[in-house]
């Protein structure tokens, strides 16, 4: 396949460099200095589990009309995703056009013009950027999660990164996945924020992990009062209201392994604007609904969630 990364930050780095390890040829959407230093080094994405570094040559691209793709993967943040749909207005070809990160309202948060068909997904890992490289851990309580659409491109997107070591999920329910997924990240970060980003200090902290878990709960329950499917299965039983010792426990223990680092605090504490907008989301469809004191006791402090 023609692949054509739209943000390469950990995500679109990480996926980008194991495509192009797969045979597929690359290119990356120019976009300052990121993507200098992707046209001078490549991509280069190393497991911090296994140390193994996978280290490609991707071409970078200045007008996307230029080529012709079969995938277009969006990997930006919430705040970026308008801006990163409007830079495909110039691609031809009708590729199929995959959007990789948090966007709870789904489909409906997108253009209606785009210039192929689109489908939504998650990543399944964590990580940060080390002068240029994307150290980045496997999530395996959290495969990559795509929609089960069935765009050929999509499907070898799937059947190659499954080929590369990864976990892969496809699920009818994708846009409700992201929802769900939405409120449990809000509320982890807004955790992590009141603890300086510090994961360590958040798992030492009981009645700050005790809040998120409660808040977590509440979350899913309002989710699910708002009609919407999707919500994966290991977290609502960890979030069961009577399993909530468990789930503070085991948010401890994950706190403090490097998962706490690389796949929460690690975006936390470089995604701010991001969080505060999920935050934003989760509390409009709470609204004053009962039941939800905890949740918005946690994320309608925008104090704790910037910093300030």
């Amino acid at each position: 396949m023609n692949v054509l990364l739209i943000g390469v930050g950990v995500i679109g780095t990480v996926y980008g460099a194991h495509l192009a390890a797969a045979g597929h040829t690359v290119w990356v959407l120019d976009h300052g200095p990121r993507t200098d230093d992707v046209r001078h080094s490549g991509l280069r994405a190393r497991d911090v589990g296994t140390g193994a570094l996978t280290s490609t040559v991707a071409k970078v691209v200045v007008n996307p009309g230029v080529g012709t793709y079969d995938l277009i993967i969006v990997a930006v943040r919430r705040e970026q995703l308008m801006a990163a749909a409007r830079s495909l207005e110039q691609v031809c070809a009708a590729p199929c056009i995959l959007f990789l990160g948090n966007n709870p309202h789904g489909r409906a948060g997108l253009p209606t013009d785009l210039p192929g068909p689109t489908s939504l997904g998650f990543p399944g890992i964590g990580g940060t950027m080390v002068e240029g490289v994307a150290e980045y851990l496997p999530i395996a309580q959290q495969p990559t999660t795509i929609a089960n659409d069935n765009y050929p491109a999509l499907t070898e997107f799937a059947n190659t990164m499954h080929s590369r070591g990864f976990a892969v999920s496809r699920t009818p329910a994708m846009q409700g996945w992201l929802a769900y997924h939405a409120t449990f990240v809000a509320c982890v970060a807004a955790a992590l924020y009141r603890c300086g980003t510090d994961p360590r200090r958040l798992a030492a902290d009981r009645p700050i992990l005790d809040l998120m878990c409660r808040a977590i709960t509440e979350g899913f329950a309002v989710q699910r009062a708002a009609g919407r499917t999707g919500l994966p299965k290991n977290l609502a039983i960890l979030h069961h209201p009577l399993l909530r010792p468990v789930a503070v426990r085991y948010w401890a223990t994950q706190l403090r392994a490097p998962l706490g680092e690389l796949c929460f605090a690690a975006h936390a504490r470089h995604a701010k604007p991001e969080m505060v907008a999920l935050a934003d989301d989760v509390l409009a469809v709470a609204g004053d609904r009962p039941h939800a004191e905890h949740l918005r006791r946690l994320l309608e402090r925008h104090s704790a969630l910037t910093g300030a």
